[in-house]
Order: structure tokens, then sequence, then C-alpha cells
């Protein structure tokens, strides 16, 4: 998840979609609101690591896997193990358990879930946001090589031809789901390479806030008439859901540019929140769903719950939606600036 020094709305609108995920993941999944964030959000990374990709990594392959491999691979091997070892701690402790179907680990299962993490597979449930850095892994590598055999017009092209391949064969392979999620991230980060050469994208020529507004009822449109999530896109419903999300990643790019150029304090200081929780996007990911089970434990204290409500994975849907989202939300954002340095 590479970071454009040459255009600051680019953290900005990482930031944005780092607070989208937490939100998300606060409000239940019937929730419009959840639906709404969830057409654009996921989509919104993978284009971002395509805008920001560096030409001189065509030629230095290496270079590129081990940049790869330290940004992605390490993080899950590095949280990972830990998360596994503390597994059944955990389970004792009523954070894991039956309510959201697991189980104690025999030290058989254990050895080979820490195994699992070397290979990026089978992140542990507190982990769960963790599917996006093995997607990001296998698509940065499909991007990579597409782009450097047949160059930038074409990559494009082959990449969401293998997400319909892929989405051919899944009836006959059930494998082939995981496959499809790194080919069509893939090509969501070759759209977001194509936009690199964008001029208003670049914050010189900021989108028009009518555009924004646009924007934002074509996403509202779209969650009406074509609800998904990008994992779940099928063959008719591929490029139109593509398109929606094509307008939520431009309807947040627009509203960044905006904060930028209307340069009064209190935009400058959102700007500066944005720009710092965008650079540490990986500390919201790892940590919001553990910091959401002490809003839970708050919550079943105040309201008299028992604590096997303590397993419920992310949040206790009847009470987000009475407003409780909102402190879901603080504590698993506020994390980035509990860690600051």
């Amino acid at each position: 998840m590479e970071i454009s020094g040459r255009n600051p709305v680019v953290s900005m609108v990482r930031g944005m979609a780092i607070i989208l995920v937490v939100i998300g993941h606060s409000l239940p999944y019937d929730n419009w609101a959840h639906k709404y964030i969830y057409m654009f959000h996921v989509p919104l990374f993978f284009f971002v690591s395509g805008y920001c990709f560096k030409e001189k990594h065509l030629g230095d392959a290496i270079t590129f896997v081990k940049h790869r491999l330290r940004g992605l691979w390490w993080p899950f091997v590095k949280y990972g193990v830990p998360m596994v070892l503390l597994h059944n701690v955990f389970c004792s402790l009523h954070i894991y358990g039956s309510l959201c179907d697991e189980a104690p680990y025999t030290y058989q299962k254990m050895g080979i879930a820490v195994l699992k993490q070397f290979v990026m597979s089978g992140a542990e449930p507190l982990l769960g946001a963790y599917w996006f850095l093995n997607t990001l892994f296998g698509a940065s590598m499909l991007f990579y090589v597409c782009r450097r055999v047949v160059g930038a017009k074409w990559t494009f092209a082959i990449l969401i031809l293998g997400s319909a391949a892929c989405l051919l064969l899944m009836p006959c392979v059930g494998a082939m789901r995981i496959v499809f999620r790194m080919f069509f991230a893939g090509a969501y980060m070759a759209l977001g390479h194509i936009f690199a050469g964008v001029s208003y994208l670049k914050g010189k020529q900021p989108i028009h806030y009518m555009a924004v507004i646009l924007f934002a009822v074509l996403v509202a449109v779209g969650e009406m008439f074509l609800p998904h999530e990008m994992t779940d896109a099928t063959l008719p419903t591929m490029f139109p859901a593509m398109l929606v999300a094509l307008m939520g990643i431009l309807m947040l790019w627009g509203l960044c540019q905006w904060m930028i150029t209307a340069s009064n304090h209190l935009t400058i200081k959102l700007s500066n929140m944005l720009n710092f929780v965008g650079n540490n996007t990986l500390t919201i990911l790892t940590w919001h769903f553990l910091c959401f089970k002490v809003v839970t434990l708050f919550l079943i204290q105040i309201y008299g719950l028992p604590i096997e409500q303590l397993e419920l994975l992310p949040i206790i849907d009847e009470l987000a939606v009475q407003g409780w989202w909102l402190l879901y939300s603080i504590a698993g954002i506020s994390v980035v600036f509990l860690c600051r340095k």
C-alpha cells in the first residue's frame, strides 16, 4: 500500500477509506449505510495501490517483490502468529466461542494454523480484515506480471477477462472465488494506474462539488438497484459494480481535493488528521476488531448482558443500530492515535 509523495490527496483518500472500513464493520450487514459504504470502500484501496504504482519497479522485479513481502506478507505473519498462539486464551476469556463458531485449538490445529500464517491463509477472527492483505499481495503480483509483459494498455483487459474466467469456473471449482478476488482486485489496480494520468485526480484541477454530489447520488442509486460487495460480484454484475465503485472513489477523491483547496483552519486540521490516518491504515486494520471487544464489554456491563455476548464478532448488532455504532467506530479509529509514536 504505497503512498504517493507527489499528491497529498492520496493519503487523505486512504484515511477516509479506512475510516469507512471501521464504520462499515460497526454497522449490521442489513443496514443501508453499511451497504452504501461497501459499494466502493474496498475497491478504493486497490485503486489507490495501482494509482501509486511506480514505473521504476518494472525493471527491478526483486525490489518490487521484496517491497510487497515487507509491506504485506510480514505484517500478516508478525501479527497472525501471536494471534494464533493466543487463540485458546481468547476462548477462555469469551472473546471467541460458540457464538462466533470458534472453539479452542488442539496442539495439532494450532500448529496448522501457525503454518497457514506463513502462506497468508486462515487469519484469526480478530484479524478478519486481513483477507485484504493476501488479496492485495496476489493482486499486486498479477498486476505486475501483466503490466511488465503486455504493457499498460492491455493490463486492465487481461485482468478483467481473468476475473470473468474465474467466475465461469467457480461452479466447478469452489476455490476459484479466492483467485477471482485477486484478479478483480488487480483489475481495480489497473484502473487506478490508468487514472494516474488523469489531470484532475492530481489536485491541479479539482473535481467540481456538483460532480461530487452527482457521484454520491449515483452510488446511492447503485445501492438501490445493485447492492453488492466487491467479493460478491457475478458475471452480469461485474462491470456495473465496477462502475458504481468508481463513482464512489471519485466522490471521496473530490471531497479530499475540496478540503485541500478550502484552506481554512477546520479543513487544514481535518486534512492533517486524514493524512496521518491514511499513513497508518495497517494499525487500524490490525486492531479495530479488538477495540470493538472493549466496547462490547462496556455494553455488556451497562445493559447487564451475559458475558457470552462478548463472543459476537465484530459487534452486537441489536445495540449498534441503537446508536452504539458510533462508539464502536470511535474506538476502532482512535487506536491509531493511541499507538502514535
